[in-house]
């Protein structure tokens, strides 16, 4: 069975148990995010920062998830403690030299999404490993993912073109006379339950991968 049909069912099977709780901590970490954007207009490396150090709280809320684990909001300020310089550090590092590959000429956002995938384990690194310092994260990241770059657009662009194609059905089933009212109505439902839980199920299955990834490390 393909590697991503086994990170979705293990992701399925968290979001399904506690979509609530899950969907809460989203909407509380964009929440968050936000208003540490608004404030920090005057000075945004402060906002900046803040929401590197959110997002891998999230990422935090992903793994205790999978590993069967209670999540609550307190798993969103995990990494504002005495290593959050080097959480903040290797995040910045990691966006830098995205945005680095991105301005390259001509092949410039391919080798960014590229290496987008290399680098998409370094929230989980900088979280589970706290003797990996933020450039090494980079290099480990690029390390762990060889092999599942691959396996990680499948299930990116799976879910996506799922997203549309079901979408786009519904939407020319609503056109239909009459009927097609049922349809607008389980469309709204759709999209309502996409916007509140699709960035729920990415984080979740991507969380998987890597501990996957880190469980056969271990094994050898």
């Amino acid at each position: 069975m393909m590697m991503f049909v086994e990170a979705y069912k293990k992701a399925f099977g968290v979001l399904i148990k506690k979509p609530i709780m899950l969907w809460g901590l989203s909407l509380l970490s964009v929440v968050i995010t936000g208003v540490a954007s608004v404030f920090s207009i005057g000075f945004l490396p402060i906002g900046i920062a803040f929401n590197f150090l959110i997002n891998c709280g999230m990422a935090k809320v992903y793994l205790d998830g999978l590993e069967g684990k209670q999540v609550n909001s307190d798993q969103l300020f995990s990494c504002f403690n005495k290593g959050f310089l080097r959480v903040v550090g290797g995040m910045a590092w990691m966006n830098l030299w995205i945005i680095i590959w991105g301005m390259i000429p001509f092949v410039g956002p391919i080798c960014a999404i590229v290496k987008g995938y290399s680098y998409r384990f370094v929230p989980y690194i900088l979280i589970t490993k706290p003797d990996v310092s933020a450039t090494q994260a980079l290099r480990l990241s690029k390390e762990m993912t060889q092999g599942m770059k691959g396996q990680m657009f499948l299930a990116d662009l799976v879910l996506y073109a799922a997203i549309f194609l079901v979408s786009l059905v519904l939407g020319l089933f609503s056109s239909i006379p009459i009927i097609g009212v049922l349809f607008a109505l389980v469309m709204l439902a759709f999209i309502l339950v996409v916007a509140a839980l699709s960035s729920v199920f990415v984080g979740l299955y991507q969380a998987s991968f890597y501990m996957d990834k880190t469980k056969v490390e271990t094994e050898e």
